[in-house]
């Protein structure tokens, strides 16, 4: 692939793969010139499909988060000339790590293995409904939502781990999810274009 990179923007972490040079180095590029934008946008919507699980796959090697809501987070967007895998900055609930209520406070495993505990925490229901850990932080005021309304309580501050994009950054899973980008980018198009010779006049004469 003549390019591929890692970069970060508008809150996101993302993945760029350009496919013009599995394309052009096919065989078949001159003869099939015409519907290489087709196979070119099927190509990619076969990648757009796969990376997002491929990347899943491997963040959940290392993180011990649940599928459904890190998927919630990684989004494949393409763009002119390839694809971009998306990781999203906003904070995943610690409740998500497999997280636990003991006597002294909450344990979770953000990393796989590795269970740590969050003391004086606690596995409660927000204002808003979402099931989340809380720990009970800063100076008392009176409550204005919730069963404690109207009497002083010290704020409920919500425990996060890791970010998808944190999660889709770390070590050399950027490296590794381009490798697979590459591969499934060279296999695909070759098989497009294969079908796409076969189905050509040119191809049918041969």
């Amino acid at each position: 692939m003549s390019a591929e990179r890692l970069t970060s923007g508008g809150g996101a972490r993302l993945l760029h793969a350009d496919l013009d040079s599995v394309l052009s180095a096919s065989r078949n590029f001159s003869a099939l010139a015409s519907r290489l934008p087709t196979l070119h946008t099927r190509a990619i919507g076969t990648l757009r499909r796969r990376l997002p699980v491929q990347a899943r796959r491997d963040i959940q090697a290392e993180y011990q988060v649940g599928a459904r809501r890190l998927t919630q987070d990684l989004q494949a967007r393409p763009t002119e000339d390839g694809l971009r895998l998306v990781g999203r900055f906003r904070g995943i609930g610690l409740r998500n790590f497999a997280a636990r209520q003991t006597r002294r406070g909450v344990t979770a495993a953000v990393l796989r293995g590795k269970r740590s505990l969050r003391e004086h925490a606690f596995l409660g229901v927000g204002v808003n409904r979402n099931a989340q850990v809380f720990r009970r932080e800063g100076v008392k005021r009176e409550m204005q939502q919730g069963r404690y309304a109207g009497k002083r309580r010290q704020p409920l501050v919500a425990e996060y781990g890791a970010t998808a994009a944190q999660m889709l950054a770390k070590g050399r899973r950027p490296e590794r999810l381009i490798d697979y980008a590459r591969g499934v980018l060279a296999a695909e198009s070759d098989r497009l274009l294969r079908l796409a010779a076969a189905s050509s006049p040119t191809g049918q004469s041969s």
